[in-house]
């Protein structure tokens, strides 16, 4: 999809609802080739992280830059906000979550050795878990401490995604820690109906 600002392209993860010009909530990766404004998005809340390249700095409204040059670093900022972006050496891409209000980014967690071993999926939100680097195998379970082992297992690669839909009792994922494996968990709360449609391209 092309940016709202028409300043480069978007591909999209996942989103609600599937198809439209407008959206509750969208996960996606993004290729930053140029210097330049981030696209405004009044009424959602964004995180950005890193996930190729040298990285960059984003001036968001009057605050301190935040600077992002490794991957897994993430900047979480109002969709309202007058962020512009410097690129520290060349291209980068990154993973975007947008979530309208009233809904939330609950959190963006970057999950790397013994953080590996149980991942906590949040009851009644929506999770994602992205492959940063390497691969993993993730085991579903219903009990953070009693994972089932004849269950399938996931197999995640380099920038797959899983999504996980709300649940009411609480889940998580055991990684095989055999396997190396770097991953962020975004858990994010959505509610309410998606605005009507308008005729801007969405970023």
């Amino acid at each position: 999809m092309p940016w709202r600002n028409g300043a480069g392209t978007t591909l999209e993860i996942a989103r609600e609802p599937v198809a439209g010009s407008d959206f509750l909530w969208r996960l996606s990766l993004a290729t930053v080739a140029t210097a330049g404004p981030f696209s405004s998005y009044p009424g959602y809340r964004r995180s950005v992280t890193l996930i190729a390249g040298a990285g960059f700095r984003l001036a968001i409204d009057d605050r301190e830059p935040l600077i992002l040059d490794s991957v897994g670093a993430t900047a979480l900022f109002d969709g309202a906000a007058v962020v512009d972006c410097a690129l520290i050496a060349g291209a980068c891409s990154d993973l975007s979550l947008m979530v309208r209000t009233p809904g939330a980014i609950v959190a963006v967690h970057r999950l790397q050795g013994e953080d590996m071993r149980v991942l906590p999926l949040a009851a009644a939100a929506l999770n994602a878990v992205f492959c940063l680097r390497g691969s993993a195998l993730l085991t579903q379970s219903d009990a953070a401490m009693d994972a089932d082992p004849t269950r399938p297992a996931l197999q995640l690669a380099q920038h797959d995604t899983v999504l996980f839909a709300p649940h009411q009792a609480p889940r998580s994922l055991r990684a095989n820690p055999d396997v190396l494996a770097d991953l962020l968990l975004l858990t994010w709360t959505a509610s309410g109906a998606a605005a009507p449609p308008d005729t801007r391209p969405a970023r």
